[in-house]
């Protein structure tokens, strides 16, 4: 497409390439080719290439604004949208719903992309299951930066949600990665997981008012995020876990305020015989490896029981069926001043087996749950995190080396055509740790060493 900008363009692109012959859709210059009013982009077939467009001073009067299908016989396969900027692209009625960007299809991708500045009804980015060609889809957003969304008030204003309800028992295989989320404050659940074996590794959450929730899915792998909110909000969230089978490993938190919802680590209680769409009971969850740095009360248990409500309620609404079957180990909570309560007990615990769990609670000992163990932690800080090592007061030692603490912030340059930006997003760790792993040394010993 020239350089210039392009007004009132629907854009259909249908073809039928090969994984060594794509077909490309590219802008003469990444980033100076621009796309105004109500304009549009639908893919449809095999192995397609989208390059460099630029979304602004507009919006879809469709359902989306980039969609991974044309219509029901003309789905997208293999296709990919990358180093494209979809910026203030939002329709002008806010309460008007629908989505930036529809995965449809199966093995599509979208990266190195710039979201922001949606502020209507409806998630930013949605992966639909409407058929059996949908699912085991294999999707790939990755290498994305998610920029300052406002706050919306109530549900529909996540900024990536996999599925819904109905899709609770579906195998999707998303991959969620090494993406950046800045100011995401649309609503309570930033990422909202509504399908089986996603995966949400390597992303940077930088004062997000939400959680990473894992919804209605089961069997994700959420490993090596960072989570980083501040002083001036109390709604910044962490990790919210409902369902059964996750891995929640190696991620980092710091100064995360939230509360009940929006804790650094909420495991929620459950619904017995619940409906498909209020909450499954939480079982066989590991929790290990994470580290929380100067958060408020980082441990919620139990989060959302309501058994007061019961004479008000009908059964389907009471969450009374606490986790099981979990295993939370070998974690770090560490703060520069006293925190009364680390851990919140709102329902039992007897379901979760806790092992290994330190605790450097500005030096002052816990006692009052039996699940940390009290150890002094010294602390080099790098800019706003941490790389850490245990100094243990017993025999039991490890050392806990959190590679993913100093990965680079995402460097962002945009290139408008007057100011010259252009959109680049890096995710990289240094030089001296890019082979740097945590792993466990065997299963008999508890601990860390590094593996090349």
């Amino acid at each position: 497409m020239a350089n210039g900008v392009w007004k009132d363009v629907p854009i259909i692109f249908f073809g039928k390439g090969t994984k060594e012959q794509p077909i490309n859709l590219r802008a003469e210059t990444p980033g100076k080719v621009f796309i105004e009013g109500e304009s549009y982009l639908h893919l449809g077939g095999e192995n397609l290439i989208v390059d460099g467009l630029y979304f602004r001073n507009g919006y879809s009067p469709k359902s989306s604004i980039i969609r991974y299908m044309i219509s029901e016989d003309s789905i997208a396969f293999n296709c990919r949208v990358t180093n494209t900027v979809i910026e203030d692209f939002t329709k002008p009625n806010r309460l008007t719903n629908d989505r930036w960007v529809e995965f449809y299809g199966k093995h599509n991708q979208l990266d190195h992309s710039y979201l922001s500045g949606k502020s209507n009804d409806g998630e930013t980015v949605r992966v639909f299951f409407t058929g059996n060609e949908h699912i085991n889809n294999h999707h790939q957003i990755v290498n994305n930066y998610f920029g300052p969304r406002p706050r919306k008030g109530g549900p529909r204003a996540e900024t990536i949600r996999i599925g819904d309800s109905k899709t609770r028992v579906s195998p999707s295989f998303t991959n969620v990665s090494d993406n950046y989320f800045e100011a995401c404050n649309g609503e309570v659940e930033i990422i909202s997981d509504k399908t089986n074996f996603n995966t949400f590794k390597n992303n940077i959450f930088y004062k997000c008012e939400g959680s990473l929730v894992l919804r209605h899915g089961s069997y994700a792998t959420v490993d090596g995020n960072i989570f980083i909110g501040g002083d001036e909000s109390n709604f910044f969230g962490g990790i919210r876990i409902v369902n059964t089978g996750h891995w929640i490993t190696n991620n980092y938190f710091y100064k995360i305020k939230g509360e009940q919802f929006r804790s650094p680590l909420a495991i929620m209680n459950g619904i017995p015989m619940t409906p498909l769409n209020r909450y499954l009971q939480v079982s066989d969850v590991v929790v290990a490896y994470n580290t929380w740095i100067d958060c408020k009360s980082p441990w919620q248990i139990g989060v959302g029981q309501n058994l007061e409500s019961a004479d008000v309620l009908p059964p389907s609404e009471i969450r009374s069926a606490p986790p099981t079957r979990t295993i939370v180990a070998n974690n770090i909570i560490y703060n520069t001043e006293i925190d009364e309560t680390p851990v919140i007990n709102h329902s039992t615990m007897e379901g979760i087996l806790f092992k290994n769990n330190i605790i450097d609670n500005a030096g002052e000992d816990y006692s009052e749950y039996d699940v940390l163990q009290d150890g002094a932690i010294k602390m080099n800080k790098i800019n706003e995190c941490y790389m850490l090592r245990l100094i243990p007061k017993t025999k039991l030692w490890r050392m806990f080396i959190l590679a993913t603490i100093l990965l680079k912030l995402t460097t962002i340059f945009l290139e408008h055509q007057e100011r010259k930006r252009i959109v680049l997003v890096q995710l990289t760790k240094p030089q001296q740790l890019k082979n740097l792993k945590l792993t466990r040394r065997n299963t008999d010993q508890s601990g860390f060493q590094p593996k090349k």
